[in-house]
């Protein structure tokens, strides 16, 4: 459904008159069949819904009060485009508002041939604007008259036109929270409707307004993509606003803090193996190094300061080690688990991170056996034991919360029988939630 608001201000006395106003033509939102009353704070216009969906806009016309003034007379005429001349405007009071339960206040008198007729300085018209969209041209003059019934003054003619505008409505928004420690996007994007090219958009709340750099409209009027400067956030609860001409207004909440008081990475990579010191691997293997190797991280960070970030992690290591020689092949796997003080300092926020992080957890042996020609193979041996670790790793975010990392960690493994020392480095790729 579609009807028709404007916006009055105006002076009036016996020897001058101002009057300024804006009138606009918007879709109206109905709710269920009711008698009802929205006003908007701040405006001199309001709904007024009626039976069987019925909805109009009354506008209200208000001026100074005279003094010794018993009535006034407004004289309304629309402009005949077809005529190029001007008729008088006989329905500023619709036919619906004799089917509301409840009439807005200072309702005039039709008196005929576009003349109204109110005992106040104010009064309430409906008026309509061009199906097509085009401005649709008023005017009209105010007469007073005095205490004796007689004419005390007749104001020039003031013309004004219809603009058509839309009540915008913000459904949804891509993002509700912002931490400006964290990599964001500062392109919002909004659903809704009547989301138009005329639409401006801004954050609001009690202290300022944040205006974008950049809208991207939709051309289905249902969707679009504002651009903020990061550097004009500051934290708080805001209003994501959309308002079309005429004030009317849409919006949705978004908070923006400075900190997010914890961080959870996850990340998965590479990691060969490289062993510094055993004995049994230089009897047994020709190489320390072994090539196949995974790494996988969950980092939780709890406390957040200047000096830098603290957290915990868990951390889970595999790799291959096997050995093939004439006479006999070696296979086991080696598994490494920890459990790691972590420290973060942020080089450049957002952007560049060194980690360091020390813990301990245990070394398992998986399966190591000897397999012999003719299928002989010796009992499979597992062993756990327990290790510790210390690492150090630089990770740079490439986009919003993905990050690649490298580093290394040193782990040293116990047992009754061996003392393993080895290098593991690290490349991964993560994600902070």
């Amino acid at each position: 459904m579609e009807t028709n608001i404007f916006k009055l201000s105006s002076s009036f006395c016996f020897s001058s008159a101002r009057i300024v106003f804006l009138l606009l033509f918007f879709h109206l939102l109905l709710a269920a069949p009711a008698v009802s009353q929205d006003v908007q704070d701040g405006k001199n216009y309001f709904v007024q819904q009626g039976l069987d969906d019925n909805s109009i806009i009354f506008q209200t016309l208000e001026w100074t009060q005279g003094r010794h003034i018993e009535w006034y007379e407004v004289t309304l005429e629309t402009f005949d485009e077809s005529t190029n001349t001007w008729v008088p405007e006989n329905n500023a009071i619709p036919e619906l508002g004799k089917q509301l339960d409840t009439l807005p206040e200072d309702i005039p008198e039709f008196l005929g041939d576009g003349v109204y007729k109110t005992e106040n300085n104010k009064l309430s018209v409906s008026l309509a604007a061009n199906e097509s969209g085009a401005l649709k041209k008023y005017r009209y003059t105010v007469t007073s008259y005095n205490l004796l019934g007689h004419k005390a003054f007749t104001t020039d003619y003031v013309e004004f036109e219809i603009r058509k505008a839309y009540i915008p409505e913000v459904q949804s928004i891509s993002t509700e929270l912002i931490y400006l420690d964290t990599i964001y996007d500062p392109t919002i994007r909004i659903s809704g409707e009547n989301l138009r090219d005329n639409t401006d958009y801004y954050l609001i709340n009690e202290r300022e307004v944040i205006y974008p750099i950049e809208i991207i409209p939709d051309d289905n009027e249902r969707r679009a993509e504002i651009v903020f400067d990061p550097k004009n956030f500051d934290v708080g609860e805001w209003a994501l606003t959309a308002e079309n001409p005429g004030g009317f207004t849409a919006s949705q909440p978004l908070t923006i803090k400075f900190m997010k008081w914890y961080d959870v990475s996850l990340s998965a990579g590479y990691s060969p193996l490289v062993i510094l010191l055993d004995d049994n691997i230089k009897k047994f293997f020709p190489s320390n190094f072994m090539p196949m190797g995974a790494d996988a991280r969950a980092t939780f960070i709890f406390l957040k300061r200047r000096m830098g970030y603290m957290g915990v992690s868990l951390n889970a290591k595999w790799n291959s080690i096997s050995n093939e020689d004439v006479t006999h092949n070696i296979n086991s796997h080696l598994i490494h688990g920890f459990a790691t003080l972590v420290y973060r300092f942020p080089i450049i926020r957002n952007r560049l991170t060194l980690e360091a992080r020390v813990g301990g957890g245990i070394t398992y042996v998986q399966g190591l056996k000897f397999e012999f020609e003719h299928d002989l193979a010796s009992e499979p041996f597992n062993s756990i034991f327990p290790a510790i670790t210390a690492g150090v790793s630089l990770s740079g975010n490439f986009w919003r919360g993905g990050y690649i990392e490298a580093g290394a960690d040193i782990m040293a493994s116990f047992s009754p029988e061996m003392f393993i020392l080895s290098v593991a480095p690290v490349v991964s790729v993560g994600w902070t939630l």
